[in-house]
């Protein structure tokens, strides 16, 4: 069951272990509706060649795909222009304040989209 964070609420962000990245106000977690859709995300990314890591989503972090790609705030609209035109969509951005806390923003829903016509 996913636990909702509300858009712009505060979680406290915890140290990472050893040998994970440090994230900082300098990045932000996508989250994205399935593993899946992180993975293709990953490739259109690399494809681009822009700066970003395949992360095992923060704990700190509720959400039910435990996967995220972490980026650096410079590459967010780019990253944002790029994936939709591509059936990807995220589904949230979190971003770290320099007291640890965790802000979420909230994406639009993914269009639903049908492999075939419904049947009457």
């Amino acid at each position: 069951m996913e636990v909702q964070i509300p858009k712009g609420a505060k979680v406290a962000a915890s140290s990472p272990p050893p040998g994970r990245m440090a994230l900082t106000d300098r990045h932000f977690v996508l989250l994205f509706h399935t593993t899946h859709e992180t993975m293709h995300a990953e490739s259109i990314l690399k494809g681009q060649r822009l700066r970003f890591k395949l992360i095992p989503r923060p704990r700190d972090i509720q959400d039910d795909c435990g996967l995220g790609l972490v980026i650096v705030k410079e590459d967010r609209k780019k990253t944002e222009d790029l994936l939709p035109p591509e059936g990807v969509y995220i589904k949230a951005a979190f971003h770290i304040e320099k007291d640890g806390t965790w802000i979420r923003e909230n994406y639009p829903p993914a269009p639903i989209s049908y492999e075939s016509q419904p049947s009457d």
